[in-house]
This record gives C-alpha cells, sequence and structure tokens, in this order.
C-alpha cells in the first residue's frame, strides 16, 4: 500500500478486476470501465430494440455513439453496435467503424463482419473473399455458424450454386446454435437459387420460427417473410405469399430502414399476380440499402412483367440497367438473365402473346406440376398440355422447364 489513497484504490480496483478474469477491463484507465460497461449495456438495449423492429433512430444513435466515444470496447460490444447500424440501414457509417478497427478484435472478428457489410454494399466477392479466409484460418466456436450462413448467402449472389451447397452440406444442421435462423435463412436462399421453391419455403419457415422464439420480429434482421413470399408465389401459394409479405411490409415500416420495406413490396407485388407500381417502390427503396442480388432480382422481375404486358420501352431501360447492375456486382448469373431479355424483347413477342390456357399451364409447370398433373387438374389430355408447352417455350424465348423456372409468367 501507499500514502496515496486515490492511488491505492486504483489498484484494489483494478486487483478485483484481475481475480474476476476481466484483464482487458484491468488494464484500462481509471473510469474506462464504467464506460465500458455502461456501453456494453446500451448497446444490448439498442439490439434488443432492433430485434423487436421499434426505435430505429435511437438505436442507430446509441451504437453511433458508443462506437465513436468509448475507445476500449469488447469484441461483443463492437459486434452488437456494428449489426445495429447494418439493421438501421446505415451501412457507410458501420463500414467505417469497422475499416478503423483494423485486427483490434481478432481478425477472425474482423473478416466475418467485414463480409458482411460487403454483402449490404453490393460486393459479395469480396464477401465471399472474406469468409473463405476466415474460415481456411479459422474462426472462434460461436462464429462458425454464422460464418457459414454468411458465405452460403455470398456465393448464393455470386452465383455459385454448387459451391454454396457443399459449403452449406459440409457445415450440416445446426440443431439449437443461437445462429441457427441465420442457417436456415441461407439455406431457403440457396434452395430458391436452384429452383426448388417448395423445399425453400420449408427452410424460411424453419428461420422464422428460431427467430419467434428469440423474440425476433424485426425484418431488418433476416427478412424470412419476404423471401418466404417469393418462394411461396413461385410454389403458386398466393395467399401464403401475400399473408407473408403484408406482415413483413407493416414491420419494415414500422422499423423505417428502405431494405426491409423494398423486400417486402417486391415479394407482394408478385404475390399479386404482378403490380408494376409497386415494384417501381420497391426499387426505390431497395437501390438505397439492399444487397446487389436483392437490387437485381427486383430489377429483372419488374422488366419481366413490363414485357409480359407489351410495355416494350420500359422493359428495355430496365433490363439495360439490369445489365449494368449485374456487371459491375459481378453477378454473372443477372448477366445471363439480362442477357435473355434482351434476345426477347428483340424479337418482341414473349409472354404477352400466351393465350389464358397456355399462361395457366405455363404456371402450374413453372411451379413444378408435371405434365400429367397439369392435364388432370386443368381437364385437359396429356397431349395436349405438351402442346401447349412446346408453344409456351418458343414464344417465351425459354429452353424447357429450367428456362421456364427463371421466367415470370403473369396471372392475367
Amino acid at each position: 500500500m501507499t500514502n496515496d489513497s486515490k492511488l491505492d484504490g486504483v489498484r484494489r480496483a483494478r486487483s478485483e478486476l484481475i481475480r474476476n478474469g476481466r484483464w482487458k477491463e484491468a488494464d484500462l484507465p481509471e473510469g474506462e470501465p464504467e464506460r465500458a460497461a455502461g456501453a456494453r449495456v446500451a448497446v444490448l438495449d439498442a439490439l434488443r430494440a432492433a430485434h423487436r423492429g421499434t426505435g430505429r433512430t435511437e438505436a442507430a444513435d446509441t451504437a453511433r455513439h458508443v462506437l465513436r466515444s468509448v475507445d476500449s470496447l469488447d469484441v461483443g460490444t463492437f459486434w452488437r453496435a456494428v449489426l445495429v447500424l447494418t439493421h438501421a440501414d446505415e451501412v457507410t457509417t458501420a463500414h467505417r467503424h469497422w475499416a478503423c478497427s483494423a485486427h483490434r478484435y481478432g481478425r477472425d472478428v474482423h473478416d466475418v463482419l467485414g463480409a458482411r457489410i460487403m454483402l449490404r454494399r453490393r460486393n459479395p466477392c469480396a464477401a465471399a473473399r472474406l469468409l473463405d479466409c476466415a474460415l481456411g484460418r479459422g474462426v472462434r466456436p460461436r462464429l462458425r455458424v454464422v460464418a457459414t450462413a454468411w458465405l452460403v448467402q455470398a456465393l448464393v449472389e455470386t452465383g455459385e450454386l454448387r459451391r454454396a451447397r457443399v459449403v452449406l452440406e459440409d457445415r450440416g444442421p445446426a440443431g439449437g446454435h443461437p445462429d441457427e435462423a441465420e442457417l436456415l435463412f441461407a439455406s431457403g436462399r440457396l434452395l430458391f437459387a436452384e429452383g426448388r421453391a417448395v423445399a425453400a419455403l420449408d427452410e424460411l419457415l424453419g428461420c422464422g420460427q428460431r427467430l419467434a422464439r428469440s423474440g425476433v420480429v424485426n425484418p431488418a434482421v433476416l427478412p424470412w417473410r419476404s423471401a418466404a413470399a417469393l418462394a411461396a408465389t413461385a410454389a403458386e401459394d398466393h395467399v401464403l405469399a401475400r399473408i407473408c409479405a403484408d406482415k413483413d411490409l407493416v414491420a419494415a415500416r414500422r422499423w423505417g430502414a428502405p431494405r426491409a420495406a423494398g423486400l417486402a413490396l417486391h415479394a407482394g407485388a408478385l404475390a399479386r399476380g404482378g403490380d408494376d407500381v409497386r415494384l417501381e417502390e420497391a426499387l426505390a427503396h431497395l437501390d438505397l440499402a439492399a444487397t446487389a442480388d436483392e437490387v437485381l432480382r427486383a430489377r429483372h422481375d419488374l422488366a419481366q412483367l413490363l414485357l409480359a404486358r407489351g410495355e416494350v420501352g420500359r422493359a428495355r431501360e430496365h433490363t439495360r440497367s439490369l445489365r449494368e447492375a449485374a456487371a459491375a456486382a459481378c453477378c454473372p448469373q443477372w448477366t445471363s438473365e439480362a442477357e435473355d431479355l434482351t434476345c426477347r424483347l428483340l424479337r418482341n413477342d414473349g409472354e404477352s402473346a400466351l393465350s389464358d390456357q397456355q399462361r395457366r399451364v405455363a404456371r402450374l409447370a413453372r411451379a413444378g406440376k408435371s405434365n400429367r398433373e397439369i392435364a388432370a387438374e386443368l381437364h385437359l389430355t396429356l397431349r395436349t398440355v405438351e402442346f401447349h408447352l412446346t408453344a409456351v417455350y418458343r414464344k417465351m424465348g425459354v429452353a424447357g422447364r429450367p428456362g421456364l423456372r427463371r421466367a415470370y409468367v403473369p396471372s392475367a
């Protein structure tokens, strides 16, 4: 002990921290442990608000203040604060704080969190590289599931579906893990990209169940309902699709961030058989904050809808934008879709030339029904179904059922 009571008090406090295993806080200047503890509580409250989908402005303000004013955050507080900013669609601010952190919180944390930010900045290739490196070096156990889930999402966005499937199957199920919902969401996204709408819907509904048990209702955290609505529409379950999309839109507007609202508007437009006004509104929101795949998919669907309605000029404009954006984001699958749309625009016949019966047959085939099932449902002969499908493929300029699954078939 010394004759300096203040110094003795500091030493006693430091010894107490060391006994409790709080080594990092023990080496902080006096007063900093209290600030760090206060920051931890404040950020946890902000994250809970984000999960509930209320108080977006206050939650983002808290995250910004903590990241700006507290020098020595623990890794969990830093991670949560950056996630709050991404949930609030303040991706530029999140990126700035992430870039300034270097490897202060560990290289695995830096790379995994950076990948999430790169996805939101429409750079899925950079996200995949960061996650490949992180998982190759090894990440702490708590991050393995979320790192795998985000890598699968990045690979889906870059069109590497086979590699995404390998990554997902190598990981295996994550039953009971805190990030199981992330893995189910990634699996649903992959299944939908593979054209397996019914299986995708099952995974996404499972994701929603896990989130509900954790009290997460905000689509800005994981937009599982909007993704489920797209899958339900592809599976011809339009009632479920509308319910999912409408619920997400209400929750997204309550939270107030543009990405979730745009995704819900996009899904709702398709669930209602094609609504170009809603799709235009969706794009206006998505252009502000969504990932590359989310924006490109919405623009592609709008171009197809306009082509189906014979609005060739507007369809051509959105197809050109789709091609340019796909090239900029290095998403070859959407570049290919833009080229297909361009070919159909040059022929200028497209879906608008389909008869009512051909349209019904096309929609059932797109949903995965066999020719025999279509014949039974529409009370047609098998040969008539085959005749209609041949005409559909020719008029739409698609190569069989795989091409039909990627095409938009209007309901009327």
